[in-house]
């Protein structure tokens, strides 16, 4: 009679230790089903962000020009398969932007540099910071191929068909981490040009000319540059990658004879008001009670990477127009990055940077159920 008993005894304790199991297992099926059920929530809000931060763009700027910046942005990212691997580029202007002195011209291109997964958290702290938004950019890991520690547990278990869906959702994640960290980098690069503009060239040039029968020296300075905001001049039209609206900065200096140079500060229109056939003169300014003097400006060509200009001064004396010429001069600069640079000063741009900010402070909530949910899975089942 004890022996049966004890027998019961022991089936009835190895019932309970098998409805204990298969009751744990239950809760971590059950704990393991709401981190997928996070990813998927998190993957169907992280799908549409890019879409939405581009549409945000075309709002703030055009259709077609946020499509080129984003197609520009695929097109670097096409071998990127991870988050950590997204990257996108920029130029470097350090040791271009201080203003020229007499004989100085642009030779070649600024090098360009290359934004890693690792810069763009950075900068996109920064914007945070800047708009005052308490986000923590590196807590979304998208320079690391790791996760956070219980989030790393539970997908090491997961089927693939989940792994796939939290890898998607963060790739989306950080390639608008990456947009957010190019507007803020363009923004920082509009202050090494702000103030000084970024210069072109400072040529001089003189010439002896014949007026009345008698030989004169004229001479003509120019010191080109690009500003975003000209000092006592309207500031620079908002140019969405319009290169023919550029305007440039002709600080002028003229010489006649033996008088003092006299300086002439214009701001004049590229393309828009000059072609192959036509060149542009305007100033009029008084060099002497009898002189005047113009600058004439003719652009043949303005491309992404260079510019095309010939620039001279005519004199006015007694009847007689000669000139004195810089020549055609071919200056290297990157004017399709410069054209956005300087559109960073722009309210609307200032505006879309703090949307982006939102954007992503959006994501996050949907990020911090995931990884709340996979540290409650952790506590029980690991």
């Amino acid at each position: 009679m004890m022996k049966i008993r004890k027998w019961a005894c022991s089936v009835s304790s190895i019932v309970l230790i098998l409805n204990g199991s298969a009751a744990f297992a239950q809760d971590c099926a059950s704990l393991a089903s709401d981190v997928g059920t996070r990813i998927a929530d998190l993957k169907k809000k992280a799908d549409t962000a890019p879409d939405d931060v581009e549409s945000d763009y075309a709002s703030a700027t055009s259709k077609d020009y946020a499509n080129k910046l984003f197609s520009r942005f695929e097109d670097l990212n096409k071998k990127a398969i991870q988050a950590s691997q997204l990257i996108n580029q920029g130029y470097n202007l350090a040791g271009y932007t201080s203003p020229f002195k007499e004989g100085q011209q642009q030779t070649k291109i600024p090098p360009v540099v290359t934004n890693t997964m690792s810069n763009a958290e950075a900068l996109a702290q920064a914007a945070a910071d800047d708009d005052n938004t308490k986000l923590d950019i590196l807590s979304l890991r998208c320079s690391q191929s790791t996760e956070q520690t219980a989030l790393s547990a539970y997908l090491a278990q997961a089927d693939a068909g989940t792994v796939s869906s939290y890898e998607a959702a963060k790739y989306n994640i950080c390639k608008v981490v990456h947009i957010l960290a190019d507007l803020q980098d363009k923004r920082q690069k509009l202050n090494d040009i702000r103030e000084n503009g970024y210069p072109l060239f400072y040529l001089h040039e003189k010439e002896k000319k014949s007026y009345d029968g008698h030989s004169r020296t004229i001479q003509l300075k120019v010191d080109l540059r690009l500003y975003p905001v000209y000092p006592e001049h309207e500031d620079q039209d908002i140019l969405l990658g319009k290169l023919e609206k550029i305007r440039l900065s002709y600080n002028s200096y003229f010489k006649w004879s033996d008088n003092n140079w006299t300086k002439l500060n214009v701001l004049q229109k590229l393309v828009d008001d000059q072609n192959d056939e036509k060149e542009v003169c305007w100033g009029s300014i008084k060099i002497t009670s009898s002189v005047k003097a113009d600058i004439c400006s003719q652009v043949y060509n303005i491309s992404t990477d260079s510019l095309k200009i010939k620039v001279r001064a005519k004199f006015k004396y007694s009847g007689d127009t000669h000139a004195v010429s810089l020549g055609t001069v071919t200056v290297p600069a990157p004017f399709g990055y410069l054209s956005d640079l300087s559109d960073m000063k722009e309210k609307k741009m200032q505006d879309l940077q703090a949307k982006v900010v939102d954007r992503i402070a959006s994501l996050f909530g949907a990020y911090g159920d995931v990884i709340e949910k996979a540290q409650s899975w952790q506590k029980s089942c690991s």
